[in-house]
């Protein structure tokens, strides 16, 4: 009788020379689809060996945080989650999955937005363009039926405490290739391209116009600021920030990580790493460090200022501060300004008239209707002017749905009745992560319920005030009861339980 990890080595080895003989055929042809298929192959062999721990890919894959410019643009996560579900389904059939789903308050608030997302889908059926369907686009619809069945996946799961230890580890390394990705991107612009990364260079020329740009405009670089926030939720799950500053290494890192966000140069990159900071010092330091902090948080904005006087800072940075009060430039000042000027008009339209959202209780879906699909193809094709008057480029952001406010995008998919359930669902499952935190306070557990907690707990805050997108935020959400679901499942029961 074969042991099973004897036929296992079997199955592999057969697999691979299989796989070596069809690559070696094919490398000769087309290298570079040949590259893609050797890092598929590798991608299936690494699902395989691990087996049940299959889950720990979507803590890897969603600090990994990049998309594939190959057809559909998915990123890590999605493949994580596909990857989940291809491999779990079949250990469930032959019941070898220790999968045991328990109707609890997260899984009744997966249930309610669910059911928002099936009215809408059920009221505006997407159709497909090519049969001249009254709307299109039905892959939000996937995305979200993937999210679902992986969230139930990671709920029911029943997994031993030596695996959890894995979703820290897991969940740094991730964020530490995505900045060695991005920086090999910025060098190799072809990595940059097929990884999802975009990189602007102020130094760069216009050629299309022939005008050179202004060397002094501030521009965005999106990794920095994925990893200023990675590293202050890392440094906030190993030690108060507070007490950090007084540590030579801690120190640099805060350093790093603020200057990052800074450099990133979007205002939302700010918030996010004052508020992970916020929030460690709160679970870690109490009150009042939370008010001594806070003080110390003005005197580093006095200084800044103080700074930007003598030796003005770069661009990115100063529109990034914008909105605090300082000596930034008036240019960057009035960019901010029109920026958000510019999107309030953009709300006032989707949400005021009725010439973008039809049923603005219940939401009219994820997909798009025929004027807003042909106010898409019209941007495309040069024209300057749509059905709500605006410029090319604002016209062809109402028609997206990319309205950069969780709240109105929320309307546009499913309503205010939809909003209301799904911000209270967010502040729901912050409640839960709180609940974590709290109760495995004096233990090992601690850093781990702070990787998971401490963004869902300032999620809804995020979401509603600085940016947001239903669209990409729904499918999270699942993710995320998922995640504190296996971590309320699986964690060892705590002395100091405050619940």
């Amino acid at each position: 009788m074969f042991n099973s990890r004897i036929f296992q080595s079997i199955i592999v080895f057969a697999i691979g020379v299989f796989i070596a003989i069809w690559l070696g055929l094919s490398i000769a042809t087309d290298q570079t689809v040949t590259i893609l298929k050797i890092i598929a192959v590798v991608l299936f062999l690494i699902c395989f060996a691990l087996g049940r721990r299959i889950w720990l890919l979507i803590p890897f894959a969603a600090s990994l945080a990049i998309s594939l410019r190959i057809p559909g643009q998915p990123d890590a996560l999605l493949l994580a989650q596909i990857a989940l579900i291809a491999f779990s389904i079949p250990q469930f059939l032959m019941r070898k999955l220790p999968w045991r789903l328990q109707f609890t308050e997260l899984e009744f608030w997966m249930l309610m937005l669910t059911l928002m997302v099936a009215q809408v889908y059920m009221r505006n059926p997407v159709g497909l363009n090519v049969f001249g369907g009254s709307s299109v686009g039905g892959k939000g619809y996937v995305l979200y039926a993937i999210a679902l069945a992986s969230a139930l996946i990671l709920c029911g799961l029943r997994v031993p405490t030596s695996d959890l230890k894995w979703v820290m580890r897991l969940s740094i390394a991730g964020g530490l290739l995505n900045l060695a990705i991005s920086i090999v991107g910025v060098l190799v612009p072809a990595v940059g391209f097929y990884t999802g990364q975009s990189y602007t260079r102020s130094d760069e020329v216009n050629y299309e116009n022939r005008e050179a740009i202004d060397t002094r405009v501030a521009t965005r670089v999106g990794f920095l600021t994925q990893l200023g926030g990675n590293l202050a939720l890392w440094i906030s799950c190993y030690i108060s920030p507070l007490i950090a500053l007084v540590k030579p290494i801690w120190l640099m890192l805060i350093l790093v990580a603020v200057a990052a966000s800074l450099m990133g140069g979007f205002r939302n990159g700010i918030a996010i790493v004052g508020l992970t900071f916020l929030l460690g010092i709160a679970y870690r330091s109490g009150g009042t460090g939370v008010l001594l902090s806070s003080f110390m948080g003005m005197g580093g904005i006095a200084l800044l200022a103080a700074i930007n006087l003598i030796a003005p800072l770069p661009p990115n940075v100063q529109r990034a501060l914008t909105f605090l009060p300082g000596t930034w430039e008036e240019r960057y000042k009035d960019d901010a300004e029109g920026s958000t000027e510019w999107r309030v008009e953009v709300w006032k339209e989707v949400l005021l008239t009725k010439r973008w959202i039809q049923n603005k209780y219940l939401g009219d879906g994820l997909g798009f209707s025929a004027a807003e699909f042909a106010a898409q193809r019209n941007q495309r094709k040069g024209v300057r002017a749509g059905i709500s008057g605006f410029d090319e480029h604002r016209e062809s952001v109402i028609a997206s749905g990319d309205y950069h406010s969780g709240p109105v995008s929320s309307v546009r998919v499913v309503g205010y009745i939809g909003l209301f359930i799904f911000l209270l669902a967010q502040i729901r499952l912050a409640v839960h992560a709180h609940h974590l935190i709290t109760r495995y306070r004096h233990t090992e557990w601690f850093p781990l319920t702070l990787l998971i907690g401490i963004p869902l707990i300032f999620s809804p805050f995020f979401f509603t005030f600085i940016f947001g997108d239903f669209k990409t935020a729904a499918p999270m959400f699942l993710i995320s009861c998922g995640l504190v679901s296996i971590l309320k499942n699986n964690l060892p029961h705590a002395i100091h339980d405050t619940k």
